[in-house]
């Protein structure tokens, strides 16, 4: 990986963890950004910040571009498994990463045996079902730091 993504990813990281409100800030700003073009209802992006992404072409494809834009996948490797872990650990023991690398190459491997390899909206929307409880959790947790740090 290149300095510059590593760079990357630790801010990105960063924010994450040490930032919980920067964190809400930085996913609404990627859905923004990643939005721009479609120009989606103001119904469809409040359900993309809770984390609720439908099952159509311009919802995988902004989920694409979100991951693009995280450093967790890109359309060559697919997922980075251990930037993943990064962002969804959340408190646990490093020693529980391989677990965690399993448990969730094996969902992705079951929910992308079906999409094309060339699909690459499609992949990523079918990977994020392995991961979308920890997002909505890492949602949760931002909007609730972002309370607890306004009052």
């Amino acid at each position: 990986m290149k300095a510059v993504q590593v760079l990357g990813l630790l801010v990105i990281v960063a924010v994450f963890l040490a930032a919980p409100a920067n964190a809400g800030e930085l996913v609404n700003r990627l859905i923004s950004v990643c939005t721009h073009d479609q120009k989606p209802s103001a119904d469809l992006l409040e359900r993309y910040k809770n984390g609720d992404f439908p099952d159509d072409r311009d919802s995988k494809c902004v989920m694409r571009c979100i991951g693009l834009n995280l450093g967790v996948y890109d359309d060559i490797n697919g997922v980075h498994m251990h930037d993943t872990w990064q962002m969804f650990r959340q408190g646990r023991a490093a020693t529980e990463e391989k677990a965690f690398a399993d448990q969730h190459n094996k969902c992705i491997k079951q929910q992308t045996k079906n999409v094309p390899a060339d699909d690459y909206c499609g992949q990523v929307y079918a990977v994020f079902q392995c991961y979308k409880d920890e997002y909505l959790a890492l949602l949760s947790n931002i909007r609730k730091a972002a309370a607890k740090a306004q009052g």
